[in-house]
């Protein structure tokens, strides 16, 4: 997902005829409260009415800010970072007062921009503020696909503190009504809160200069939040995902990690099952593999490629057909033993690299025009996937060409499944050229993403 603010908005008066006041009402919330924000000014915009009404009440409510929002004018010539870190923490301070002057609030200090990195440190965070709290339990973040990097990684956070602690999560939404559009189906199953009864929006913003007026007449100052992107805010209530999670409370994710896959056990998983089998997903004579192999590759857009990543190639054998189709194919898995067969498998094979790297800590060098994700993407967690994506957007040319292809059925012991890695690539490039070509034992899409979209 790439936008800047400086773009034209979607207008509040389209979002208000598709009926965004008409959703149904959120249950108001008590007990006790943790709310996780990126960044100072997301509660003034994302959750006002929901902390005013809340000071209102006896519940318990715990604020976690995990940046001080420090890089948002990135390329002032008027304020330093340390400038605006002083500055937007004491907006934060007045805000909040302003809106529930009972709420405990701690800043984690993490780097703006930089919480995508940092999801491990803030789960343990959020896990820790929520032990012994007394129920029931609500979690408030970001919308996990809000569009910016900070919001993704808190909203994730969220959803999975909500399943360890078996709470209800609510998102909300702060870049989602500047760049998404009214026909997504996404925002009709949210919950509306209106505004409590004196809660003042603008009186409330003004805690916020620095990001709703111009830090100066220079380029780089220009405000970060202007009046059609206030506009989202002053439809007189809350917006929210909902999402409540139920069942036995699971162990803290110390105790989960340890048993847990993904990227960083998938080498000696599948080592240890290379070594069991020399092909143990018979990809060469499986009449299922082999049919699947044909579809993708029919599903290529005409032409030659000038240089294809394939991620998590295993023995080689769609790595073998794709060099048919490129001047290059970089081949990666996690398993040296898979590499090993498949280098003896296609040992002749001049424009075909096969390279041992466990994704996304580890990345090929090179410009990629064209990327296939095959049977691997449910191997690595969200945050992992979604560094992936990142990954792939950073190395790739201007124009190139997705492919995503994954078995449907059930996977145990991972952390997605075919549907997840494929609705979390399409929300990551919404505007992509996409081809799905349906079958009933697994999901394969072909994007094609362009230089426009990635501007």
């Amino acid at each position: 997902m790439m936008f800047t603010h400086l773009e034209t908005s979607t207008s509040e008066d389209a979002w208000i005829r598709a009926g965004v006041r008409d959703l149904p009402r959120l249950q108001e919330c008590g007990g006790s409260v943790v709310v996780l924000l990126a960044h100072p000014d997301d509660e003034a915009l994302g959750c006002a009415a929901l902390l005013r009404r809340l000071g209102e009440t006896d519940a318990h409510v715990t604020v976690l800010l995990f940046t001080a929002g420090e890089n948002s004018h990135p390329g002032s010539p008027t304020h330093t970072p340390a400038d605006l870190r002083t500055i937007r923490l004491d907006e934060f301070d007045a805000a909040l007062s302003t809106l529930n002057p009972t709420a405990a609030s701690t800043l984690f200090d993490l780097g703006d921009g930089a919480l995508a990195a940092h999801q491990e440190t803030i789960l343990a965070e959020a896990v820790a503020a929520t032990a012994d709290l007394p129920g029931p339990l609500t979690i408030v973040a970001p919308h996990h696909a809000d569009g910016h990097s900070d919001h993704d990684a808190v909203g994730e956070v969220a959803r999975e503190v909500g399943r360890l602690r078996a709470a209800t999560v609510l998102e909300f939404p702060i870049w989602y009504w500047h760049w998404a559009d009214p026909d997504d189906a996404a925002w009709r199953s949210w919950r509306f809160l209106p505004d409590p009864d004196g809660l003042d929006r603008e009186a409330l913003w003004a805690h916020y200069p620095s990001q709703m007026e111009d830090l100066s007449d220079a380029p780089g100052d220009e405000a970060i939040l202007p009046l059609d992107v206030l506009a989202h805010f002053a439809r007189g209530g809350d917006t929210f995902a909902v999402t409540r999670f139920a069942g036995e409370e699971q162990e803290p994710p110390e105790a989960a990690e340890a048993v847990a896959n993904d990227a960083r056990t998938a080498e000696a998983v599948f080592d240890r099952v290379h070594s069991e089998l020399v092909d143990p997903w018979e990809l060469r004579s499986s009449d299922y593999e082999i049919a699947k192999r044909a579809a993708l590759l029919r599903a290529l857009p005409g032409g030659r490629f000038s240089h294809v990543l394939e991620i998590g190639s295993s023995i080689g054998a769609l790595s073998r057909e794709l060099a048919d189709r490129a001047e290059r194919v970089t081949a990666i898995d996690a398993s040296a033993r898979a590499l090993a067969t498949a280098r003896g498998l296609y040992p002749d094979v001049a424009n075909l690299d096969f390279t041992r790297m466990t994704i996304p800590d580890d990345w090929p060098a090179g410009r990629f025009d064209c990327v296939v994700l095959a049977e691997t993407g449910y191997y690595l967690s969200r945050e992992q996937l979604r560094r992936t994506m990142k990954r792939i957007e950073s190395s790739t040319t201007a124009d190139f060409t997705l492919v995503l292809c994954h078995w449907r059925g059930e996977i145990t012991d991972w952390p997605l499944d075919a549907e997840s890695v494929h609705e979390m690539c399409l929300a990551y490039w919404p505007d992509a050229a996409l081809v799905h070509h349906p079958a009933a034992e697994y999901r394969l899409d072909v994007l094609t993403i362009a230089a426009k979209e990635r501007a």
